[in-house]
């Protein structure tokens, strides 16, 4: 088959009724899409690095020796980094979806009216303790991974997002490696619950390493339907007890962190553009 013709014929298959319906039966079946707001710093990133291309990214595309940390810092961010937070985002959803079933089965039931005083705990929420274990597992990895993005830009093979502060003390460009490690001193705080503290397991280590963490124990009474304690002690202190409002507050707050050092990579990494090449502490660049 003449080449022509095999474009044809496979520009006709992609564009017939059939492949239309079964790509669009696939979206809706197996994809998932960020909001356009949630794009809105990958957008940034992407447009930092092509319009126009930066002098050392062009550098780095043209060695074969240092292509690598081109593609570990775009693949990372464009790649890894944003279908990681997607990963996230998606177990939150379906977490939030389990617990506002599972409030459904206890509304409709009318046993609420029956308890009294009575409190019951327990039941099967295994499904909800896996999309939050799962959660938990995906957020860890992403901060991981943008981790392992960031410090490509300093020609640094690293991937843990706790220990990137200590690397890029000795980093250069000074000012961009100082400016991402002074939001990553702020950020950090709020993920404590997947970055473990000297000494101490976070919930993250305990699913990864040690026992099952539930999303957390079944409660009802004629006060309604809670759950309380598990990895984020609902219900326990100032905590809330719907775990969907503590998972969204929690990737609002990674969303805020990825949104932040990307903004902070590409203003800071723009003002060194021709004047510093981003090197490994320990390199010649």
């Amino acid at each position: 088959m003449e080449m022509d013709d095999f474009l044809k014929q496979s520009l006709a298959l992609m564009g017939c009724e059939e492949m239309r319906k079964f790509w669009g039966c696939m979206q809706e079946t197996a994809g998932f899409h960020l909001s356009t707001a949630e794009c809105e710093p990958f957008v940034l990133f992407h447009r930092y690095i092509t319009e126009p291309e930066p002098p050392f990214i062009t550098r780095w595309r043209g060695d074969p020796k240092k292509e690598r940390w081109y593609r570990l810092l775009v693949d990372g961010v464009l790649g890894n980094v944003q279908n990681s937070f997607a990963c996230v985002r998606y177990h939150q959803e379906r977490a939030r979806t389990i617990e506002v079933a599972a409030r459904s089965c206890f509304e409709k039931a009318g046993v609420k009216d029956r308890l009294g005083n009575s409190t019951v705990g327990g039941g099967n929420t295994l499904a909800l303790d896996f999309e939050y274990q799962a959660y938990v597992l995906a957020y860890r990895r992403c901060l991981d991974q943008f981790a392992r993005a960031l410090a490509a830009y300093f020609r640094n093979d690293h991937h843990s997002f706790r220990h990137l502060p200590k690397l890029l003390k000795k980093a250069k460009p000074t000012a961009v490696a100082e400016a991402i490690s002074a939001v990553i001193e702020k950020r950090s705080v709020s993920f404590d619950f997947v970055l473990s503290a000297p000494g101490e397991n976070s919930v993250r280590d305990r699913i990864a390493h040690y026992e099952f963490v539930p999303a957390g124990l079944m409660n009802i009474s004629s006060r309604g339907f809670v759950l309380m304690g598990g990895g984020e002690e609902l219900g326990l202190g100032a905590s809330s007890a719907v775990l969907g409002d503590v998972l969204t507050r929690r990737t609002e707050e990674l969303f805020g962190c990825i949104a932040e050092l990307l903004s902070v990579l590409v203003s800071e990494a723009a003002k060194c553009d021709g004047v510093v090449q981003p090197f490994n502490a320990g390199a010649t660049p």
